[in-house]
């Protein structure tokens, strides 16, 4: 099977000659140049041979033109990008976000890059773009005043949800009408650890249904990540989309019980990223095993939980490659 075919396949869970797979991780120094990000990427999936490409830009790419000024300086040593100087901190400022043209400044950016890495790539290779929920975007500009706002000022945080919402609209269609394949949803809010059900209704879900539908409009690969602990899967797992990735082995669900609950989406998951940066291979084989055993090899699609943190073993994934890739002996 060509790698298309394979991903297809298995988002339909029918029989595959082996599972599909992807890895992903960021690469500092270089995704704040799209031409730069886009040959690295490229490479990465040409190394690992990979089924299918998640993008990897920066994580706050969907803030800076907006006017957060941010600081990226820990990535390269296992952290991660912060924001040094947040666009909200009054509620008033939620209504004066501005509807941004997604073709220039970093949105800009990150479409010349996934033009560039579905060029890169060619027709064979499914190309993944990355955009996050729009409540997640609000945590973002805020550093986590939106909470608060939520009960000081809803109206006004709802405005800029709506700008949010629509601005993140836009960009997956510029992306998906590039020829993405699909968009890889990023959710970092929707956790009991941040909110109640109640809260997300009325503050997530309402701003991530337009983006769904143009998700779904467009694409036909669409992953929703479910980042952390503790998250609402129960109300996530009912979104309109193509397959779950959630943090398989970190928090629950297991994928048995998700399977034996009932649940028919297909999933992309199932290597815990730490095992792949601790260079543990046999605990990422015993993943691998694991993740095979509770699927029967259907309806799923290898890859980490989430990004896979600095230092990356380029040794250790091409042995995991290599036995997923063995699977079809």
């Amino acid at each position: 099977m060509d790698k298309t075919a394979r991903v297809r396949a298995a988002l339909g869970g029918e029989a595959v000659d082996r599972p599909p797979y992807g890895f992903w991780t960021h690469f500092p120094g270089t995704d704040l140049d799209p031409d730069r990000l886009a040959e690295t990427t490229a490479r990465f999936a040409r190394e690992f041979d990979l089924d299918f490409v998640k993008s990897m830009p920066n994580g706050l790419y969907c803030v800076e033109d907006w006017g957060c000024v941010c600081d990226y300086d820990e990535v390269a040593k296992g952290g991660v990008a912060k924001v040094v100087s947040y666009a909200v901190t009054e509620p008033g400022d939620w209504t004066r976000l501005g509807r941004l043209d997604v073709t220039a400044g970093a949105f800009g950016r990150e479409l010349k890059h996934l033009r560039q890495v579905i060029d890169l790539v060619g027709d064979e290779t499914p190309v993944l773009a990355t955009a996050f929920s729009p409540l997640t975007i609000a945590q973002k500009l805020s550093g986590g005043a939106h909470r608060a706002h939520m009960q000081a000022a809803p109206e006004q945080l709802k405005q800029g949800l709506e700008v949010i919402a629509a601005v993140t609209v836009e960009f997956v269609h510029r992306a998906l009408g590039l020829g993405c394949a699909g968009v890889f949803f990023a959710t970092q809010e929707a956790s009991f650890d941040n909110m109640d059900e109640a809260t997300y209704a009325a503050f997530g879900r309402p701003f991530d249904e337009p983006v769904l539908a143009a998700m779904a409009a467009g694409g036909w690969f669409n992953v929703l990540h479910m980042h952390g602990d503790n998250v609402m899967f129960d109300l996530l797992k009912e979104y309109d989309i193509s397959a779950l990735n959630w943090h398989v082995g970190e928090t629950p669900p297991s994928i048995r019980d998700y399977r034996e609950g009932g649940g028919r989406k297909p999933i992309v998951g199932g290597l815990q990223r730490r095992h792949i940066t601790n260079k543990d291979r046999e605990a990422v084989l015993a993943d691998l095993r694991r993740t095979l055993d509770e699927t029967g090899g259907r309806g799923i699609l290898i890859s980490p939980a989430c990004v896979i943190r600095h230092p990356v073993d380029a040794a250790t994934l091409g042995a995991t490659a290599e036995a997923i890739k063995a699977l079809a002996d």
